[in-house]
């Protein structure tokens, strides 16, 4: 049987009139230019000096190796102390040299310090920089009079490093100009200042670059969440109190 003259055949698509608009590219997975972009498509980065990961291990081994040999040779009041005094100083080394760390994943930063962590969405983050410690700008909640700055425990600039820093700026600043001949000096210089960068200054960079693109994206704006770390405290006063007990009620 011959279908109709007109019909539409089963399962075709619908002749869409002419004075119809356009569907949307969203409806079909994608997006219009300046539409929102979602989060931020990476995955979850920690941010932490490899100095102070060396002087845990370090301490770590050195503890053990201490406490191995109390635990041979030593049997009396002094090595109970010395070997409480030990846990307590891990504990205290945890907090401040391990655990301090910055994360970033896609829908935000946690600024990990040794007792309490700030987390930030994306979208309340304003800038990341470098002053003493990478400080972390966040949007000015309702209510208060300014915003807050984050400073992370964990990553920070020694004196020195940022005394060279400008010394390497004024510098480039006072350089006289290069003949027009041999390599482009405006990439020679920017090659140079990355060269110069010291691991925290690119890690502060790199969070500014990944911020900046959350805003871009259109990432949603959110309060600043903070919260104690009790595990970390623990460490450091569990110790502490047994020290005290040693020292002062076991004699």
């Amino acid at each position: 049987m011959q279908p109709e003259r007109g019909a539409q055949p089963v399962g075709a698509a619908a002749p869409r009139p002419a004075d119809a608009p356009a569907p949307r590219a969203s409806e079909h997975g994608g997006a219009q230019p300046g539409e929102p972009r979602g989060p931020l498509p990476i995955e979850r980065k920690e941010f932490q000096l490899p100095g102070a990961i060396v002087a845990w291990w370090a301490w770590v081994i050195f503890a053990v190796a201490c406490l191995a040999d109390i635990a041979v040779t030593g049997r009396d009041h002094t090595a109970a102390e010395i070997a409480v005094t030990l846990v307590a100083i891990t504990g205290l080394a945890y907090a401040c040299a391990l655990r301090p760390k910055v994360i970033a994943d896609s829908s935000g930063i946690t600024v990990r310090n040794p007792l309490r962590d700030h987390r930030v969405p994306w979208g309340s983050v304003i800038a990341v920089d470098l002053r003493e410690s990478v400080q972390v700008h966040c949007q000015r909640e309702p209510g208060a009079k300014h915003g807050e700055v984050i400073h992370s425990w964990a990553l920070y600039a020694q004196r020195r490093s940022r005394l060279r820093a400008g010394f390497i700026g004024q510098t480039d600043r006072r350089r006289l100009p290069r003949a027009s001949c041999g390599p482009d000096p405006a990439t020679h210089d920017e090659a140079r200042k990355i060269t110069n960068q010291s691991p925290v200054q690119i890690m502060a960079a790199k969070l500014d670059g990944l911020a900046q693109d959350a805003r871009e994206r259109g990432a949603a704006a959110g309060p600043r969440l903070v919260t104690w770390a009790w595990q970390p405290a623990a460490a450091m006063l569990a110790p502490a109190v047994v020290l005290v007990l040693v020292v002062t009620a076991f004699r």
